[in-house]
């Protein structure tokens, strides 16, 4: 497929950015889990029952809307809550070819360089987004085509809140339930960083499975003449030397 690209869209510039391997694999795992629970079926709820339905007013011949109970609701919250699993679960889903496959950085990268020449291919340092947003994004638009004073014209004219928005974050329990009679609002933090950090071991034990593939990584980095490096979970810091 990569080779059929690279026939087609010969002159396509790409860009790979690259995050902690943890922190990426457990936002993948943490909305996986939550894609699982919104997938649940109707009176699948652990107190058995049923999902009520109610007709469209405006028209009765669409078909009835699902509308789900403050209980359930609630319930919905505690199953796709990163508290809801213990370590052995996500190190399993961990383990699983998908999630290793997206992990192995190096791999996926060097299939491509296999089709396009180093200089159509940019690697982007995540924390580099969240460092220094306008930056990035200039080399960016600069790798994908633009030329500098028109790059530097772009990105200033963004507003801070449209480069600071963070969009399809992995899990959010600020879940909110408002209806006639109730209101349900979770006062636990809406990152799933936290929810990592209050489980140092699990964190150790993914930092063990993902090192070879960050060493990979670096390794890569180094040889195309990158400056920067993932963590490889050895207490080095975030320079090559």
């Amino acid at each position: 497929k990569i080779e059929e690209i690279s026939r087609i869209f010969p002159q396509l510039k790409l860009v790979f950015i690259a995050r902690d391997l943890v922190d990426r694999a457990w936002s993948a795992l943490i909305m996986e889990l939550r894609n699982q629970t919104s997938g649940l079926t109707a009176g699948s709820f652990a107190d058995g029952s049923g999902i009520q339905t109610c007709h469209n007013a405006r028209d009765p011949k669409k078909p009835k809307k699902s509308v789900m109970s403050v209980a359930q609701k609630r319930r919905m919250q505690e199953l796709s809550s990163p508290s809801s699993q213990p370590d052995s679960y996500y190190m399993e889903r961990l383990r699983n070819a998908t999630h290793d496959s997206r992990s192995n950085y190096a791999k996926h990268l060097r299939n491509w360089y296999e089709h396009f020449p180093p200089e159509t291919i940019l690697i982007v340092d995540y924390r580099d987004i969240e460092s220094d947003p306008r930056g990035t994004l200039s080399k960016i638009v600069q790798h994908i085509g633009l030329h500098e004073e028109e790059a530097r014209k772009y990105v200033e004219s963004l507003d801070d809140r449209v480069l600071g928005q963070r969009v399809n974050a992995a899990t959010s329990d600020q879940l909110r339930i408002d209806d006639s009679t109730a209101s349900i609002k979770s006062s636990q933090p809406s990152s799933s960083d936290y929810f990592l950090s209050q489980r140092p071991n699990l964190k150790r034990r993914m930092q063990k499975y993902l090192q070879h593939h960050a060493i990979e990584f670096n390794a890569l980095l180094k040889e195309k003449g990158y400056l920067w490096r993932l963590d490889e979970y050895d207490g080095n810091g975030r320079e090559m030397t």
